[in-house]
């Protein structure tokens, strides 16, 4: 597996690399930890580096090498786990070098902070953060809390290809075995439903509707059971849940309730549009929940 954790010394980053070495990833991981050395350019191409046309070299060169000590910290951090961790500095945009340099390396996984060192504190996701969760071609990872273990994880899944590549994910990493996953799908309420619907009639349509309901509560519980047997045949300790109403908030109201270190679910669900980077349930999941979520693509 090949890991990207983008840091930038908030609190946040702290939290990333935490949840990053919560994970126990095996040793044969490729961890590469980088940051971004952020490079506005303003009106008539000037940034801070080159001004006038004229390349101020000690300017970059120090901010190079505040930025290379500022990586010493995650880097030790994880290496203590046995991890080989390389070191990367980057100058421009920091979500789109975090993306184009992911893409470069093909990683399998962006760990990074929910939020940066310049995003306001009522803003419950950052702007790098939201656009490297949209833009990623790869699964990411944003952190919340500063997680010394992770002991239950909420995995939410329709039986999409996103919601298998989730579990497989999960499974591949593979998490520490005294987890406890909770594993939740979530059924659309039917009510809801038909007053979307106005040219649906209730009165004549309530028993089409009925068999509907039976039939998707049928389709849950197989869809439940066949996901807990692959984790229960990995030794791990899995409850399920069916839930009902909109999908996002039902995820977010059942994470206040499990208190889950790691919420879990594909980037698409069935309704998704295929060419749609993101579908619509992981972006309000990723920007409203108070644990850290992955983000999975296949």
């Amino acid at each position: 597996m090949k890991v990207l954790l983008a840091v930038d010394g908030s609190p946040y980053s702290e939290m990333a690399t935490q949840m990053l070495k919560a994970l126990r990833l095996p040793p044969q991981t490729e961890v590469t930890a980088m940051t971004v050395v952020p490079e506005h350019t303003f009106l008539g191409g000037i940034t801070l580096g080159v001004q006038g046309g004229v390349v101020r070299q000690g300017a970059h060169e120090t901010r190079e090498k505040k930025a290379s000590e500022l990586l010493g910290k995650p880097v030790s951090t994880l290496e203590t786990d046995g991890l080989e961790v390389r070191s990367l500095v980057c100058t421009g945009n920091p979500a789109e070098e975090i993306v184009k340099r992911s893409h470069g390396m093909r990683s399998n996984l962006v760990v990074i902070g929910a939020k940066g060192a310049g995003d306001p504190e009522r803003f419950p996701l950052g702007s790098v953060a939201q656009k490297v969760m949209k833009y990623a071609d790869t699964s990411v990872l944003l952190a919340r809390e500063k997680a010394t273990a992770i002991r239950r994880v909420l995995l939410a899944t329709d039986g999409s290809k996103h919601s298998d590549a989730a579990v497989q994910f999960l499974l591949d990493l593979p998490l520490p075995r005294k987890s406890q996953v909770f594993v939740v799908t979530v059924l659309h309420s039917h009510t809801a439903v038909w007053l979307k619907t106005p040219t649906l009639n209730l009165k004549t349509n309530r028993k089409l509707l009925e068999e509907l309901q039976a039939r998707e509560e049928n389709t849950a519980r197989s869809l439940l059971d066949s996901v807990k047997k692959k984790f229960r045949e990995n030794k791990y300790n899995t409850e399920s849940l069916t839930l009902k109403g909109e999908p996002a908030e039902e995820i977010l109201m059942a994470a206040e309730t499990l208190t889950p270190e790691l919420i879990v679910l594909g980037a698409k669900g069935l309704t998704g549009i295929e060419n749609f980077l993101l579908g619509s349930v992981a972006p309000k999941v990723a920007r409203f929940s108070r644990y850290s979520v992955l983000i999975v693509r296949p």
